[in-house]
């Protein structure tokens, strides 16, 4: 706290005791938070400037949102605030929604929710949730697409017609692609099977909506050479980011694990005693996977030199302040931001863009150590060995010794 033994200018001309508690319990979570000492200041400036302007323009604390931080953005061109900072950088904006989140995260102010769905769709959900084991990000991409199609069709699901659901999505999702379309397509006939299990629709109606045309298993598997994952590898620098980097690297190379696996991590799931780790993947399913060395020996390198001195029950959390874990609907971005510079940094082509072409290169990689499809299957956790099955293609030498010549021409 001697950091913040210089007065913080506009500070003394708040007189609401509410917002200098709140601006006490701020500065000491910047501190918790590992924010360098110096920008924590930029921090509290900014935000002692906003609450003198809060007071002079007679704005309740907890009415504020993103248009009053806009408005405030417009005002600083002409402050006259008394005692406050004149930093015209961008960065004070930045700042300011900062301290929103802080304060949206406390309850104090109102979090820009989404409206409350029907009961129709609300119920679809619970079941989801509970019958299906379904995880918030994939319910929150239901959400949305069945909500739309109550909108659209009514929430009396006895008056659809095949005609009405397949006008819905050709007029609604015409400029979406293809794995979109099948995205939207999955969630709608999951909702009318929901619907004709509980006997609201009649039974069958999901087989009205045909998937675009999509040959899966026309192409090979994509996956990354081993000079290449070697390069990567040694292209992590020996800074505390990059022993992370690498840490998460070596989990997505060695085990398969999808982006959203590694930010989940917590350190309940590592067992350095019989060198396993456990992993929940998609429907809620856990399994334990056997722990290689140097997959350890990276972790444990990060846990003692490059992971923040913070509270937290997650392995990963973010390299600059605040040192928080990678949490929330689309954790699993931020492995992906770490897998795509990587391969930025390391001068790699991938032929996938993100984390997923390492689970490509382990399963490659294993089918080329002769390791059975069931056991590829099990490590990266597929429900049916038919998905295993597209990575038998990858061995070219074996497929040269079963290809078939063309009719009509001499073989080779």
């Amino acid at each position: 706290m001697q950091a913040y033994s210089k007065p913080i200018l506009g500070l003394s001309a708040i007189q609401s005791a509410t917002f200098v508690e709140l601006f006490q319990d701020y500065r000491k979570e910047l501190a918790q938070a590992g924010y360098n000492p110096c920008v924590a200041r930029l921090h509290l400036r900014s935000v002692a400037h906003f609450g003198v302007w809060l007071e002079l323009e007679g704005v309740a604390l907890e009415s504020i949102d993103e248009q009053t931080v806009a408005t405030f953005d417009r005002h600083r061109s002409s402050c006259r605030c008394p005692g406050t900072s004149r930093d015209c950088g961008r960065h004070v904006v930045s700042c300011i929604r900062v301290f929103l989140n802080h304060l949206r995260e406390r309850r104090i102010v109102k979090t820009n929710a989404p409206p409350e769905p029907s009961r129709l769709v609300r119920e679809f959900l619970g079941w989801m949730s509970t019958q299906r084991g379904v995880v918030d990000t994939t319910l929150t991409s239901y959400r949305r697409y069945v909500t739309q199609l109550v909108d659209s069709l009514g929430d009396d699901p006895q008056t659809y017609t095949a005609h009405d659901l397949r006008d819905f999505v050709a007029k609604r999702y015409q400029h979406y692609r293809r794995n979109s379309i099948r995205m939207v397509l999955a969630a709608v006939r999951m909702f009318l099977r929901y619907l004709a299990v509980e006997g609201r629709c009649r039974a069958g109606l999901e087989q009205a909506l045909t998937s675009p045309a999509n040959w899966s298993l026309h192409s090979l598997p994509r996956g990354l050479s081993s000079q290449q994952v070697q390069s990567i590898l040694a292209a992590c620098p020996s800074t505390p980011r990059g022993i992370r980097d690498r840490a998460i690297l070596l989990l997505l190379i060695r085990l398969g694990l999808r982006a959203g696996d590694v930010a989940a991590l917590c350190f309940s799931d590592l067992s350095f005693e019989t060198a396993t780790i456990r992993v929940s993947g998609k429907g809620g399913r856990e399994v334990r996977l056997p722990l290689p060395q140097d997959v350890g020996d990276a972790l444990l390198a990060y846990l003692d030199t490059g992971r923040p001195r913070v509270q937290s029950d997650h392995i990963f959390l973010r390299s600059m302040a605040p040192f928080k874990p990678f949490t929330g609907a689309q954790a699993g971005h931020a492995v992906t931001h770490v897998a795509r510079a990587a391969l930025k940094r390391a001068g790699v082509q991938s032929p996938i863009g993100g984390a997923h072409v390492f689970r490509h290169t382990a399963a490659c990689q294993m089918l080329r150590q002769d390791v059975a499809l069931e056991d590829i299957a099990a490590l990266l956790r597929h429900r049916s060995i038919e998905t295993t099955a597209l990575y038998a293609k990858v061995d070219l030498r074996l497929l040269a010794q079963v290809a078939q010549p063309w009719p009509e021409v001499p073989s080779c």
